[in-house]
Formats: structure tokens, C-alpha cells, sequence
């Protein structure tokens, strides 16, 4: 009985009850997001030809949920498609449909049936890869970097004691550690992603720099929040707004502009949706901004629990010293009143 009653003690429940809530909360944040209706919000499409029937074009598609950008010439129309300004062309002249598949499955997919009674003549300006030909393999490849990441915060701050760095230099030791275990675990996928996805050359280095990011977003998250308020948050504070949230909000295969509102607001400040994005502008958008990408994940999901980590080691390094003052303060009252209590025999 007594083997079988440590199966019921409350900490084994609360883990147990704990571990299905997590689950199931996982499993309603994917299978709501993946049941919610995909529809066009201002998905931006570049428009060339007469300003009338431009804007003939744009009032249909604006009903649609498409906005119409007016471009001069076809030439400045695909530099709106290259810096993800926008996701197809209209060309009226010329009587042409380009999408950007890379840039927009569902638009590709979408684009074509509304605009069926112009019969524009379709092509692709940017298809995805023919090792990914659905842009799953870049949604997995941010998955591959978390669950990497995340449990490799919470094993690394069970191992290292105390969990709450001791000074301002074991923080700084800490957060060495993780970056070059986060570099080391990022090339891994990226050659992995390279034999399976054909990512190679240099779309390997951009998979390898935006793995390290996320990985190491997810690990210094876990470990920051595991030193400040213990194991449950720590894990809590990564695995919810980086797992749970980012992977229904990746814009890849459907693209913020097709998401709901709370994935279409929040969805570019995830880590996981903001890596997802610098691959997708690294490997077929290279005239695209990475800038808010870059800032999501280094200013605001690495810095943050980077500083927060240095923070605590600080702290701590500064508490020992008011201790031992405390320490000796409280000896030498102690001294003092032996000395009036107990006093010295006269000689």
C-alpha cells in the first residue's frame, strides 16, 4: 500500500492534472485555429494598367477582402511582390494573373477563382520549393528549434545549483551556454533541412541564424523565468506564448492576412511566427525587411530574459556582501551583551 499511496501524493496529481490541462489547452489552441475560417483581410495585390479600370479591379476585390495597390509599370509591381508588399500582380495590359505562392499559398490558391471572368493567363513569380511544396517544412522547422529549446532550459536549470545564478558572471556563463548550444543545435537542423527540404547554400544560413534565435528566445525564456519563479512558470512562460500560440499563428502556410484577428494582431510578435517570417523573407524574399523580425526575437524575446537573468545574478552578488555585514553586525551585539551580561572578573 505504501508503494502504491506515493502515486497519490499531491504533487504527483497536481503534475498529472497539471500536464492534461496543458495539453488540452494546447490541443484547443491549434484546433481552434486551424477550424476558424481563412478569409482575405487587405491581402495587398499590385495592379498595373489604366487608372479606370484599376480602379474597377480594386472596387471588386475590395469586396473580396483583397486591396489593390496601383503600380506604374509592371517592373515596380515585383518590387512590391519582392519586399513582401505585396502577394500577386494584375496585370490588365497584358492581360497576366503573377502570384506569389511563397509569399501567399492561399492568395495563389484564391486570386485565380475570383478574377475567373478576366481569364488572365496565371503564373508564379515565386513558388515554393519542390522539396516543400506546401511551406510546412518551414512551419516545422520553428517547431524543430522550441522543442529543442525550451526543453533544454528547463534540463539545464535543474542541473546547474543553484538555479538563480550566484553572481553577475555565472549569469553571463549561463547565457554564453545557451547561445552556443542554441548554434549548435540550430546547424543541426539547418543541415537536417538541407538533405530533406533542399534548403541548401546560403538558404541554409538563414535557417541556421533564425533557428539559433528561437531556440535560444525559447531557452533563455525558460531558464530566466525557472531562476525568478521556479519550475512551473518557467516552463509555463515559454511553452504558452512560443509553442501553444505560435504554432497556429504561423504565417506559414496561411499567411497573417488570412488569420483571425488575434493571430493576424499578435502573430508578428510572436518568436515563432517572427522566425518562421525571416525564413520565409531570407529564403525567397531577400529584397524584404528582416528589421522586425530581428527586433521581435532579439530586442524582445531574447533581451528581455537576458537582462532579467544578468538581473538576478546582480543581485544576488550584491546580496552576500549585505548578509555578512548583517552577520557580523549581529555578532558583535551578541559580543556586547555576553560583555554586560558575563563581565569580566576584576584583576
Amino acid at each position: 500500500m505504501k508503494y502504491l499511496a506515493r502515486f497519490f501524493a499531491p504533487q504527483v496529481l497536481i503534475g498529472l492534472v497539471g500536464g492534461l490541462v496543458l495539453t488540452l489547452l494546447f490541443l484547443w489552441l491549434v484546433e481552434a485555429g486551424s477550424a476558424a475560417p481563412q478569409t482575405p483581410h487587405n491581402v495587398p495585390v499590385a495592379a498595373v494598367g489604366p487608372g479606370p479600370a484599376v480602379s474597377q479591379l480594386a472596387a471588386g476585390l475590395q469586396r473580396g477582402g483583397f486591396h489593390v495597390i496601383a503600380a506604374p509599370t509592371e517592373a515596380q509591381a515585383v518590387a512590391l511582390v519582392q519586399t513582401r508588399n505585396a502577394d500577386a500582380i494584375v496585370n490588365l495590359g497584358t492581360r497576366q494573373l503573377q502570384t506569389a505562392q511563397a509569399a501567399s499559398p492561399l492568395t495563389a490558391i484564391v486570386l485565380p477563382q475570383a478574377l475567373a471572368s478576366l481569364h488572365l493567363r496565371t503564373t508564379d513569380i515565386t513558388p515554393l520549393a519542390p522539396g516543400d511544396p506546401a511551406g510546412l517544412g518551414l512551419m516545422f522547422i520553428s517547431l524543430a528549434s522550441v522543442l529543442g529549446g525550451i526543453p533544454a532550459g528547463v534540463a539545464l536549470s535543474l542541473l546547474l545549483k543553484p538555479r538563480r545564478p550566484a553572481s553577475l558572471a555565472d549569469a553571463g556563463g549561463r547565457v554564453l551556454l545557451l547561445a552556443v548550444f542554441c548554434g549548435l543545435q540550430a546547424l543541426l537542423i539547418a543541415a537536417v533541412t538541407d538533405g530533406i527540404l533542399g534548403y541548401g547554400g546560403t538558404h541554409m544560413l538563414t535557417v541556421w541564424a533564425f533557428s539559433t534565435l528561437l531556440s535560444t528566445a525559447a531557452m533563455a525564456i525558460t531558464m530566466a523565468f525557472i531562476a525568478a519563479f521556479g519550475l512551473l512558470a518557467g516552463a509555463l512562460a515559454s511553452a504558452i506564448p512560443i509553442l501553444f500560440f505560435g504554432v497556429p499563428s504561423s504565417p506559414m502556410p496561411s499567411p497573417w492576412n488570412w488569420e483571425p484577428a488575434v493571430y493576424r494582431v499578435l502573430g508578428p510578435f510572436d518568436p515563432f511566427g517572427a522566425a518562421t517570417n525571416g525564413n520565409i523573407n531570407g529564403i525567397y524574399f531577400p529584397q524584404a525587411s528582416q528589421a522586425q523580425n530581428l527586433w521581435v526575437l532579439l530586442g524582445l524575446w531574447i533581451g528581455v530574459p537576458v537582462l532579467l537573468l544578468l538581473g538576478l545574478g546582480w543581485r544576488s552578488q550584491r546580496r552576500p556582501s549585505g548578509l555578512a555585514a548583517a552577520h557580523s553586525t549581529s555578532i558583535g551585539s551578541a559580543a556586547e551583551v555576553e560583555g554586560v551580561t558575563n563581565p569580566s572578573p576584576a584583576t
